[in-house]
């Protein structure tokens, strides 16, 4: 596997992660209603790190698609 590659499995992973936090806070949320200064404020960072961990793992895919597609022209 190239460096790229490796980089886009490493963030599959945390994208996964995020996800997976993602699905918990929402369960949470619908057994229990929390509120709060704390649940906003962890409910943002969850949102951003899915957030990063999602570009981080498009934009080689983006890059390697656009590299290969110049190649051909």
């Amino acid at each position: 596997m190239t460096t790229g590659a490796y980089r886009v499995v490493r963030a599959a992973g945390f994208l996964k992660a995020g996800f997976a936090v993602a699905v918990g806070m929402n369960l949470a949320e619908a057994v229990w209603d929390p509120r709060g200064l704390t649940w906003t404020a962890v409910r943002l960072a969850a949102s951003a790190l899915f957030t990063v961990a999602l570009v981080a793992y498009v934009a080689p895919r983006l890059l390697r698609w656009r590299r290969t597609r110049s190649e051909r022209s």
